[in-house]
């Protein structure tokens, strides 16, 4: 996983263990950061990849993300020399200039203005406050061994998502007549939106603000295909209700929890509106779409 955006990416609960230390240095940036647990084991090496947690507070009170999934660590490469400028990174530095072992907690202090758009978004914010876990240090080929087994695991996932088209395909044309004939009976939404629920999850349904993992497949009012995630293989993630989608995702999306299947039925008002998305979505176009809820996930 590349940890670009490492601003919003974010973060790891913090362990305060009896090996703390209440270290506080700078990064050759000038950000600060402390060093809350020096870890145990062996320090890392040139050319090692670090895997930790994240977790980001607004001026050290308001959670603004965290990134604790054992299964989706952030991971970082140790350099042999720290990269200077544009291409610097703090969380590089504070690992390679403390000597990181595993368990090793770190704190670091990010002023808002230090990255580039975060002030319009949080204008009430001074600091970003980072606090991160390292959990695992393997050295290259091991990170190489477990990259190829990540590549043939997605790759299989593919393959059985991609064998499933037909299935889907049949299932859309079906539901579309039905509804055509007015044999479908959806639920409609104050907004104009419709959708049909083909099978139930489990757990609650989706809430603004969390992210979703999800399969789809388009097409317009006639039946044609614009798009869909099950033909790629990969499915589609984003943050419900923060304008990443469209209007009828947005909406549509919190009427389903984790493992249901069903459709929406997004008037152009909720899609593209009146201009549409040429050349593929025409002008006032409603849309259909089938749609799988894999995952549902706090921010």
């Amino acid at each position: 996983m590349n940890f670009k955006h490492f601003a919003f990416l974010l973060l790891a609960g913090v362990l305060f263990t009896s090996c703390k230390t209440n270290s506080e240095t700078t990064t050759p940036g000038g950000f600060k950061y402390e060093v809350l647990n020096e870890g145990t084991g062996e320090s890392i090496k040139d050319d090692d990849y670090v895997y930790f947690t994240i977790k980001v507070l607004g001026d050290d009170t308001e959670l603004i993300n965290e990134m604790n999934d054992e299964n989706d660590l952030p991971v970082l490469r140790i350099p042999e020399e720290l990269p200077t400028g544009p291409q610097s990174n703090p969380i590089i530095d504070v690992f390679k200039l403390s000597h990181a072992k595993v368990g090793a907690e770190y704190k670091l202090y990010m002023p808002l203005d230090s990255l580039p758009g975060a002030r319009a978004e949080y204008p009430h914010i001074e600091n970003f406050v980072y606090y991160f876990t390292i959990k695992k240090i393997v050295d290259e080929e091991a990170f190489n061994q477990k990259q190829q087994e990540a590549q043939a695991e997605m790759a299989a996932k593919a393959a059985l998502q991609q064998a499933r088209l037909p299935e889907i395909e049949a299932l859309v044309k079906s539901t579309l007549d039905a509804y055509k004939a007015g044999k479908l009976k959806t639920e409609k939404t104050p907004s104009g939106l419709e959708y049909y629920i083909v099978e139930q999850g489990t757990g609650d349904n989706t809430q603004s603000g969390q992210v979703i993992n999800a399969d789809y497949y388009g097409t317009l009012m006639d039946g044609t295909k614009f798009d869909d995630s099950f033909s790629r293989g990969q499915e589609f993630s984003f943050v419900v209700g923060q304008g990443m989608v469209i209007r009828g995702w947005d909406e549509g999306f919190t009427h389903f929890n984790k493992g249901s299947k069903g459709f929406l039925f997004i008037p152009y008002e909720l899609a593209y509106g009146e201009a549409g998305s040429p050349p593929v979505i025409p002008a006032q176009a409603n849309l259909l779409f089938y749609v799988e809820l894999n995952d549902i996930q706090n921010r």
